[in-house]
């Protein structure tokens, strides 16, 4: 024998309001920041760091700048557990986090350690160690992330968060460096207010640096040297509270 109970719409309405209080009380506490907190998406959504339950660390783009990072290969230096691995060719290089990582002669293998830029999986990371710059925050997540991020995650992940236009705001900032063998090392970025409800913001690098063993070939650059450079532009629209474009 079954028995049916009358469930009215007021009642079903109001258990779907109150089950997203929490979720709108969350995001209400993850605006409300205090000046010195740093805000990591770790889980894939806006969290103080001491709220999350991940073995993280971060690091804001004012300190990579004060401890002139200007190469990915260098986050060992604010993360003891990650290490940078080279290889024969940039396609090969890649991350290992406590002594996790993959170490391959073939393109075909993917990595343990996972590489993020603004939310896209690079299976081949070689273009991350060519320069970054205009970062906002790198996030170094450290163990098993295959919950949120994949497959590729067994030793860890790497999540690198760039900047946003922001609106009503005109900034910018330019970086020079020189360096053995002539390296040269640029780096900048503007941003620019379009109206009041859409911004753009433009940065990038440029790196170039002679070899240190003279190749006689002609035509033929030297050994380890140095010639990259990249840009990256990213617009904003915000038509009103709540929708934003990016």
């Amino acid at each position: 024998m079954k028995i049916f109970a009358p469930v009215s719409l007021a009642a079903i309405s109001a258990v779907l309001v109150l089950g997203a209080t929490p979720a709108f009380a969350q995001a209400q506490a993850a605006e409300d920041v205090v000046e010195g907190e740093i805000i990591v998406t770790a889980n894939k959504r806006n969290e103080r760091l001491q709220d999350v339950a991940v073995s993280v660390q971060a690091v804001d783009g004012e300190t990579l700048a004060n401890q002139a990072i200007s190469s990915a290969k260098d986050f060992g230096v604010i993360a003891p557990t990650l290490n940078f691995q080279a290889a024969d060719e940039a396609r090969l290089f890649n991350f290992s986090i406590r002594g996790i990582g993959t170490e391959s002669f073939s393109v075909a293998v993917e990595p343990s350690v996972s590489t993020i830029v603004d939310g896209v999986v690079y299976t081949r990371v070689g273009s991350v160690f060519d320069g970054i710059g205009d970062l906002e925050r790198v996030e170094v997540l450290r163990g098993p992330q295959g919950t949120l991020y994949g497959k590729n995650t067994t030793g860890g992940a790497v999540n690198l968060i760039s900047r946003a236009p922001e609106l009503g705001e005109v900034n910018g900032y330019a970086n020079i460096g020189y360096g053995n063998y002539d390296r040269i090392d640029l780096n900048g970025g503007v941003n620019l207010p379009l109206g009041e409800t859409a911004a753009l913001r433009v940065a990038g690098t440029y790196s170039k640096a002679d070899g240190w063993f003279k190749n006689v070939l002609p035509g033929k650059p030297d050994l380890a040297s140095v010639s990259e450079y990249g840009i990256r532009a990213s617009l904003l629209f915000e038509p009103s509270d709540g929708v934003k474009f990016v």
